[in-house]
C-alpha cells in the first residue's frame, strides 16, 4: 500500500503540471500550431509535457519528503471521489471525441472541425471536463495523502481558470453568436438542473 500510494503521489506531482503545460502552451500560442500543423504541434506539445514531467521528478525526493500516512476513512472518500469522477468521465466521453479532447479542431479547424457540444453534461454546465479532473485529483490526493498530493489539487484551481479563459476566447471565435447564446444560458462551472431545461440554438 506505501508503494501504491508513493507512486500516486509522484504520478499527481510529476504528470498534472506537466499536462496543464500542454493546454497552456496549446491556448497561449494557437497562432504557431495552426501554421505548424497537427503533426509538429502535437509532438512540440508533447514533447514540453515530457520535459516537464522528467525536470520534476528530479525533485520528486524534496516534493514527497512529507508523507502523512494511510489513512483508511480519508482512502475511502477518495475512493468515493475516484467512483464519482468515473461516472462523470462516462458521461462526458460520449459527448467527447479524443480529437476535441486534444485540441485539434483549434490547431485545424478545417481539418477536424467540431460542432458546439451542448448536450449531455454540457447542457448543464460548460466545462464538465474541468470539474471531472478536479473531483479525481482529490481522490486521488485523498487516497496518497501526501502533502504534495493536495497542494496539485489546489494548484489545479487558479490553472483551470487560465486555461479556461483561454479556452472561451477560443471557442467564441469558431462560434459566434452561438457560443454567446451558450454561455449565457449555460453556467461556466457550477451545474444546476435548470440549465439543462433550455435548447441552445445558433
Amino acid at each position: 500500500m506505501e508503494t501504491f500510494r508513493y507512486i500516486v503521489a509522484l504520478l499527481l506531482v510529476t504528470l498534472v503540471p506537466a499536462l496543464c503545460i500542454y493546454w497552456l502552451l496549446l491556448h497561449g500560442f494557437l497562432p504557431v500550431w495552426k501554421r505548424l500543423g497537427i503533426s509538429a504541434s502535437q509532438y512540440l506539445l508533447w514533447a514540453a509535457v515530457l520535459a516537464v514531467a522528467i525536470l520534476i521528478s528530479t525533485w520528486r525526493d524534496d516534493f514527497l519528503a512529507a508523507d502523512y500516512g494511510f489513512q483508511p476513512i480519508l482512502a475511502t472518500i477518495g475512493l468515493v471521489f475516484l467512483a464519482g469522477a468515473i461516472v462523470f468521465r462516462i458521461q462526458i466521453e460520449r459527448f467527447l471525441p479524443w480529437q476535441v479532447q486534444l485540441g485539434l479542431p483549434e490547431i485545424d479547424p478545417s481539418g477536424h472541425a467540431h460542432r458546439l457540444i451542448t448536450e449531455g453534461p454540457y447542457a448543464h454546465t460548460r466545462h464538465p471536463r474541468y470539474l471531472q479532473v478536479f473531483l479525481a485529483l482529490s481522490g486521488w490526493a485523498l487516497l496518497a495523502n501526501y502533502p504534495a498530493g493536495y497542494v496539485v489539487a489546489l494548484l489545479w484551481i487558479p490553472l483551470m481558470l487560465i486555461i479556461v479563459r483561454l479556452e472561451e476566447t477560443e471557442l467564441h471565435r469558431r462560434f459566434g453568436a452561438e457560443y454567446t447564446l451558450y454561455r449565457t444560458v449555460v453556467p461556466r462551472f457550477w451545474p444546476h438542473a435548470a440549465a439543462g431545461n433550455h435548447r441552445v440554438k445558433a
